[in-house]
């Protein structure tokens, strides 16, 4: 790859953060620790009150994600009042489509202007891409990311785990684009 390519991948795939006031943060299905660190410093901020954790039986842990996550949150001092669980997902599609069923019946589409997707650096294009294919479009999407792995968006491509996880998404995303399980956006 060229610079060029490294440039036109990156600006595409990685979505910059934009810390803001939220109805709700959806916390995409994940056995990692950062995910919680970085929702939890939303809720201590008061940028979000409630949290849905979503995520099912991780493949690698074998232990649900919504519960694990869940469990860390209100050991930091999360209400529990404010936690909201999706946890049969097993992947980005299914986390979104099982979320908003939970939100549509626990908190009503009517209620939720903003949602804040707390989601891997790397996975936030087609996250957010998910959540605008299948959620009402009234509502606004504002990605808040994290990074893993021990790569950035300026060095992905200096690592071989960058490289296998950023050229994934980018060849994932025109698949799941002409399956219709995500829009542009």
């Amino acid at each position: 790859m060229d610079q060029k390519e490294i440039k036109k991948i990156t600006d595409y795939i990685f979505l910059k953060s934009n810390p803001q006031k939220a109805d709700l943060a959806l916390v995409f299905g994940t056995r990692h620790q950062e995910a919680i660190n970085k929702v939890f410093e939303l809720y201590r901020n008061k940028l979000i009150s409630k949290i849905l954790v979503s995520g099912g039986i991780n493949r690698v842990t074998g232990e649900n994600e919504a519960l694990k996550m869940s469990n860390k949150l209100i050991r930091l001092g999360v209400k529990k009042d404010d936690l909201i669980l999706e946890d049969k997902s097993t992947n980005s599609l299914e986390n979104v489509l099982f979320s908003k069923q939970v939100i549509d019946e626990k908190i009503g589409f009517n209620k939720i202007k903003k949602i804040i997707a707390v989601v891997k650096h790397y996975h936030s294009r087609r996250a957010l891409m998910t959540l605008k294919k299948h959620l009402p479009n009234t509502i606004e999407l504002i990605p808040i990311t994290y990074e893993i792995y021990g790569f950035t968006m300026d060095d992905w491509f200096n690592s071989e785990t960058g490289k296998e996880k950023v050229l994934a998404e980018w060849n994932k995303i025109p698949e799941y684009l002409a399956k219709g399980d995500i829009e542009e956006l």
